[in-house]
């Protein structure tokens, strides 16, 4: 239609920068909209196939908006609420300078760090992995602002880039950039938890977030081709000997060999002996009906990372929409707009009311993806990040008990409020991380 055209023309056209007049911005982008019909399948095009395919939604996709859903019920297990820091303040955003000023972020709670306090313990960090396109790194913490705020509320701080060059870059075909430019963000990341321990062994004083921070109980998590530098990061982190606990890659998108068209990035998973040496516990999750290659990279993950413990875990009937953000699948169309429901209520455990202006937005299928994601890495982190029982604080100690059989065990998949189409597991070596009464 004529409307969703123009929606397309002036999103891209703020893509550009607008730095253009409207005559040939029109003509810039009918162009763009010409080249991307004929690029090819698997390129990191993320408009290629949102102008043309209908959105899959449910019978009534605002059922489970009008009941307020993160589909949070009992049966779903304790990682799926909101954790027991879940602040009255809100998540407090502290900017560090890594690089350069202020390029990088740590998100924690005043309640997780005195509990902390109390319990004569120091807080994990979670570095979390945003993709490079289409927005800032600022704009992505914000669409994703749900995730940072339940890993929050468990008692994890997350770090995460905030600036490096070339952010918000075209999403265009693999072969227009070089491999370098995304390992860049990773290389940022591993640079900031090292960062982190330098400041936090020379930080003194109760009021310094970064005195009660532990760089050496360290998690990842990325999403898309953040999910893909996430696993580079196990691998990066592992041969300079400070190898992250656990990570978790939602979707990744490893893109192709240089020969097809690719960055070439795929070559450091498939070739060498760089995966095998990794035993980082992985969690590697996709939506079953994800066509922008997160199950090619979670099936590759699952193969190459021979000596990592690590699960393999599909959403049925799920896309690639992890985030709900313009290109990411999502089954409203291509636009994400479920977010705009969010935006309204981040501070609270449910989205809005049909009546409050999320009918026809919300689509039951990505909440629930979405939700199964927070739910999953929570666990998962919560195992891994706090390995010895003494130092779990009371408020986390139910879930650090539940926390090993949630993941290992067949709670994994029947509590998950996304049904789960396949669950591949490769078990812990160690059979004492996994008794349920340790």
């Amino acid at each position: 239609s004529m409307a969703f055209l123009t929606l397309v023309m002036s999103s891209m056209a703020r893509c550009l920068g607008g730095r253009i007049s409207s005559m040939r911005s029109l003509s810039i982008v009918m162009l763009m909209m010409f080249v991307a019909s004929m690029l090819p399948e698997g390129a990191h095009a993320f408009f290629n196939r949102a102008s043309s395919a209908s959105p899959r939604s449910l019978d009534d996709a605002s059922t489970s908006v009008q009941r307020g859903v993160y589909v949070c019920e009992r049966k779903n297990g304790p990682f799926c609420p909101t954790g027991p820091y879940k602040s009255t303040q809100g998540v407090i955003q502290k900017k560090i300078s890594v690089r350069e000023k202020d390029d990088a972020s740590i998100f924690y709670t005043n309640e997780a760090v005195d509990a902390a306090k109390k319990a004569n313990t120091t807080l994990p960090i979670i570095a979390r992995i945003n993709p490079l396109y289409d927005k800032t790194l600022d704009e992505w913490n914000a669409n994703d602002m749900r995730l940072i705020q339940h890993l929050t509320s468990f008692g994890f701080a997350v770090y995460t880039t905030t600036k490096v060059p070339r952010m918000g870059i075209f999403p265009g075909p693999e072969r227009m950039y070089p491999k370098e430019l995304f390992w860049n963000l990773g290389d940022h990341t591993l640079e900031g938890i090292k960062k982190i321990s330098e400041m936090a062994s020379s930080s003194s004083g109760d009021d310094d977030i970064l005195s009660m921070l532990d760089a050496s109980r360290v998690g990842v998590i990325g999403y898309s081709v953040g999910g893909s530098l996430t696993l580079r990061m196990t691998m990066e982190a592992q041969q300079q000997g400070k190898p992250v606990l656990a990570a978790v890659a939602l979707g990744p998108t490893i893109g192709s060999e240089r020969s097809e068209g690719g960055t070439g990035g795929r070559d450091i998973f498939t070739q060498g002996d760089g995966t095998s040496l990794v035993r980082s516990t992985l969690l590697l999750l996709a939506g079953d009906d994800d066509d922008r290659g997160g199950v090619d990279g979670v099936d590759t993950a699952l193969e190459r990372f021979v000596n990592a413990p690590r699960i393999k875990a599909l959403v049925n009937g799920a896309t690639h929409c992890f985030v709900s953000v313009y290109g990411a699948g999502c089954q409203n169309g291509p636009l994400g707009r479920c977010r705009e429901c969010e935006t309204v209520s981040v501070e609270g455990d449910t989205v809005p009311n049909v009546g409050d202006g999320c009918k026809g937005k919300c689509v039951d299928t990505d909440l629930r993806t979405q939700a199964a994601a927070r739910q999953m890495a929570t666990a998962l982190f919560v195992l891994k990040l706090y390995p010895d029982g003494s130092t779990v604080p009371p408020e986390l100690a139910k879930y650090r008990k539940a926390a090993p059989t949630f993941v290992w065990g067949p709670a994994f998949e029947g509590s998950s409020p996304a049904k789960l189409s396949a669950v591949v597991q490769k078990d812990e070596p160690n059979p004492v991380s996994i008794k349920l009464d340790e």
